[in-house]
C-alpha cells in the first residue's frame, strides 16, 4: 500500500526535494495534499505530475490566478494559512513540516494533535516552542522525524538503548560564505550572503548559513528534540559538509553520518523509515575527498551563535524571542534596510527590551513571537541599534 504524503511548503527546496524522491518512488508514495504561500505557476505543474486530492494557497492574488487557469475539477482549492484541520481531514500517513520561520508552527501543531508522523524541516517550530510540540506528539502517538541534515544525522546514530551513555552530541556547520573572509563585513551584500558553498537553499536559511544563527537554531531544537542538556551539545565548523553530525558516548566513540551535501539523502530516511529507499544523490566517493576539516568557531566573528547559547540557557520566552527578532532582521537585510552586521544587533537589543516570560501554551508562543516582532521591527524603522 502507498504511504500517503502532505507537504506544507510545497514550492521551497525543501518540498520540492520530497517530490522528486516521491516521482522516483510512484510504487511508494502518493501526494494527497500540497500548500503554498505564492508560487502558484509551480504548484500549477505540480499538481500536473501527482495530482494531489487539495492544496492551500496561502497568498489571496496567487489563489485567485490559480483558479482562474486550473481546470481540474476533481482538486479541492483552499486560501489562507489557517486551512490546516481542512487539509488534514484528508487522510495522510506523513507530513512534510517544510514552511519556512514561525508561520510553520501551526501546521506542525495540528499535525501533531491528529497524531501523524511528522518529517520536520521547519526547525523554529521546536525553537519558538519548546517542548510544547514533542510534550503533543508524545501524547498523540506523532512521531517526529527530523529533515534538518545535522539533526537527521544524530537521529540515525543515536543508540536509544544508550540514551544515558551519549557524552554529547556534535552539531557540525560548515560555517558558511564568509568563513576565512577577513575585511569589513558590514558591506556584504544579500547577494553574497546567500550564495552558500555547499548546500542549496532559500534566501533567509541561507543567510542563516552565514551568521551562524542557522547552527544556533539547531543547538535548540538539538535541546528539546533529543531532551539534551545544552552543556552536552558541541558546535564545531567543518567546511566540507561530509559529516552532518555526530554522537560522542562515554566510551569514547564517536559515531557519525556522513554523505555529499544534499537533502534528498534526509528527505528519502523520513519518508522511508524505518527502511531506507534508494535516492539519486551522488555518492560520496571518500578517495577524492582526502582531508575533512574541523575547527571551534569564532563567537566574535559570528555573535549570532553566541546569541543562541545565551537564550538556551535563560530558557522560557527568550528562545522564541530570538527567532522573531532574527527573522525580521534578516528581512530588513534581504530588503537592503540594515547591513549584515546589524542583524546581531537587533537580535541583541529585542533579546534585552522584550520581558523574559513562561511560555506555557502555543497561544503564549503566538502572543511573544508578535510582541518581539513589534519592537525588532520598530528598530529597524528607527534605525535605533
Amino acid at each position: 500500500m502507498k504511504k500517503k504524503v502532505t507537504i506544507f511548503g510545497s514550492t521551497g527546496s525543501i518540498g520540492e526535494s520530497t517530490l522528486d524522491i516521491v516521482k522516483n518512488h510512484p510504487e511508494k508514495y502518493e501526494i494527497v495534499g500540497l500548500t503554498i504561500n505564492t508560487n502558484y505557476e509551480k504548484l500549477l505543474d505540480q499538481v500536473s505530475i501527482f495530482k494531489p486530492k487539495i492544496v492551500s494557497i496561502n497568498n489571496p492574488d496567487s489563489y485567485k490566478r490559480f483558479k482562474e487557469i486550473s481546470k481540474n475539477n476533481d482538486l479541492k482549492v483552499v486560501n489562507g494559512n489557517d486551512c490546516y484541520d481542512e487539509i488534514l481531514d484528508y487522510k495522510t500517513d506523513i507530513v512534510v513540516a517544510a514552511i519556512t520561520g514561525s508561520t510553520g508552527l501551526l501546521p506542525v501543531v495540528k499535525t501533531a494533535e491528529r497524531g501523524i508522523q511528522i518529517a520536520l524541516a521547519n526547525k523554529e517550530s521546536l525553537v519558538c516552542s519548546g517542548s510544547l510540540i514533542t510534550n503533543i506528539a508524545k501524547k498523540n502517538n506523532s512521531m517526529i522525524l527530523p529533515i534538518d541534515s545535522e539533526h537527521n544525522a544524530i537521529f540515525q546514530v543515536l543508540d536509544s538503548k544508550n540514551r544515558s551513555k551519549v557524552s554529547k552530541l556534535i552539531l557540525t556547520a560548515s560555517g558558511g560564505p564568509f568563513l576565512n573572509r577577513e575585511d569589513d563585513l558590514s558591506h556584504i551584500t544579500p547577494e553574497e550572503a546567500i550564495k552558500h558553498p555547499n548546500w542549496s537553499m532559500g534566501k533567509k536559511i541561507s543567510v542563516d548559513s552565514a551568521t551562524m544563527m542557522n547552527k544556533g537554531l539547531e543547538l535548540i531544537e538539538a535541546h528539546f528534540l533529543f531532551e539534551m542538556p545544552e552543556k552536552q551539545i558541541e558546535i564545531v565548523i567543518h567546511p566540507e559538509s561530509i559529516i552532518h553530525s555526530c554522537v560522542e558516548y562515554d566510551d569514547g566513540s564517536i559515531l557519525s553520518q556522513m554523505g555529499t551535501p544534499d537533502m534528498r539523502t534526509p528527505i528519502s530516511f523520513a519518508l522511508g523509515y524505518p527502511d531506507r529507499i534508494s535516492t539519486n544523490v551522488e555518492k560520496l566517493n571518500l578517495g577524492k575527498i582526502k582531508k575533512l576539516t574541523f575547527y571551534e568557531p569564532d563567537f566574535k566573528k559570528f555573535p549570532c551563535l553566541e546569541l543562541a547559547y545565551d537564550s538556551l540557557k535563560l530558557k522560557k520566552s527568550a528562545p522564541t524571542i530570538l527567532n522573531a527578532a532574527n527573522e525580521i532582521a534578516v528581512d530588513a537585510f534581504l530588503n537592503k534596510r540594515i547591513n549584515y552586521l546589524s542583524i546581531p544587533k537587533i537580535i541583541e537589543k529585542t533579546l534585552n527590551k522584550t520581558s523574559i516570560s513562561n511560555v506555557n501554551s502555543i497561544k503564549d508562543v503566538i502572543e511573544i513571537d508578535l510582541c518581539a516582532r513589534e519592537i525588532a521591527n520598530d528598530m529597524v524603522c528607527s534605525r535605533k541599534f
